[in-house]
């Protein structure tokens, strides 16, 4: 799925390849450091809704070309309202 996220003034295009409703991985060369705060957009392919999600940044891993290994961070999503909460939560159940 196709994200977006920033961590200040500037938005990075990414790819979550792991989402649920507590976090995701999301692949991307730029990795800001463990901690940071983070704004998440991403659009459902069920919905035209642009959801923001707030996160924090738990986790980095780095590329590793000698196995493909993409690099990316683990996000938890953090003070989600409810209602986007259910939301993406009916759409994740939809998958299983």
């Amino acid at each position: 799925m196709r994200v977006r996220f920033c961590t200040g003034a500037t938005w990075v295009e990414a790819e979550t390849r792991d989402i649920g409703v507590g976090g995701a991985f999301i692949a991307v060369a730029v990795q800001p450091a463990v901690g940071t705060t983070l704004t998440i957009e991403l659009t459902l392919p069920s919905s035209d809704q642009v959801f923001s999600l707030p996160a924090v940044v738990r986790w980095c891993r780095p590329a590793n070309a000698d196995d493909g290994e993409t690099g990316g961070i683990g996000v938890q999503f953090v003070g989600v309202d409810v209602d986007v909460l259910l939301e993406l939560n009916d759409y994740f159940a939809t998958l299983t």
